[in-house]
């Protein structure tokens, strides 16, 4: 039996996302295209999941997705 909380915020998404972000960038960064095309997926489908499932979870997956990109992209304008 799952216990009553409330989903998590958009601090816990961001955070998350970040770290999404810098793993994904490192993949590609690395050259591994065919290990980066099956991360990403894996991480749209969940991203997909979590826009799909209750609006209490859209501020999360909003925050995941946002901070993923942002942290994807500046880890790109670093290394190039």
């Amino acid at each position: 039996m799952a216990p009553d909380r409330p989903p998590p915020g958009a601090v816990p998404g961001a955070v998350l996302g970040v770290a999404a972000g810098l793993l994904l960038g490192l993949i590609w960064l690395y050259g591994a295209w065919d290990v980066a095309l099956a991360v990403s997926a894996v991480f749209a489908g969940l991203v997909a999941v979590l826009f799909a499932s209750s609006a209490p979870w859209r501020p999360f997956a909003t925050a995941l997705v946002a901070s993923a990109g942002t942290a994807c992209g500046l880890l790109f304008l670093l290394m190039s």
